[in-house]
């Protein structure tokens, strides 16, 4: 069962290193690979998709947090995703909206086909950024087991 209907239990990276943007995106990503959910070698055209996106207008959305995401990339099957949280005071320079860094991510990424899915787990993570609570769970839970506690508990108010 995927979580937020994208969102696999072990695709969570927590105290993520990068500083920038493309770095912090190709973090989220490697997770994939890692868990082979994606083949190393589409790393890099992924990657690319989802700049392309972010060129369009940043995915930052204010206040600590960033869903880049890409929907008909020919180089994924199905919608699938990472949570990422970069736990530095410095946060992750990402362009957002309000000017500030990024600590909160969730990557989606959708294949063909996938459109109204994608934008469904959209509708669902801009209602729970408004959430104060959820995202102060998200910011302070200890672990892996901790976020995904979190994220079941308030995807089921949402639903």
């Amino acid at each position: 069962m995927k979580l937020l209907g994208f969102l696999s239990k072990d695709a969570v990276a927590l105290g993520m290193k990068s500083v920038g943007k493309e770095d912090a995106i190709r973090e989220l990503i490697q997770v994939l690979v890692d868990q082979g959910e994606l083949g190393a070698e589409k790393l890099e055209p992924v990657l690319a998709s989802v700049l392309e996106r972010e060129a369009i207008g940043s995915t930052g959305l204010g206040d600590g947090i960033a869903i880049p995401h890409v929907k008909d990339c020919e180089h994924i099957t199905g919608l699938t995703g990472v949570f990422g949280r970069s736990d530095s005071e410095a946060g992750i320079a990402f362009e957002a909206i309000d000017g500030k860094p990024v600590h909160l991510m969730f990557l989606i990424l959708g294949g063909p086909e996938t459109s109204d899915e994608h934008i469904q787990v959209l509708r669902k993570l801009a209602a729970l950024r408004l959430n104060e609570h959820f995202l102060r769970f998200l910011k302070g839970a200890e672990g892996k087991e901790q976020v995904i506690e979190t994220i079941q508990e308030m995807a089921g108010s949402i639903a």
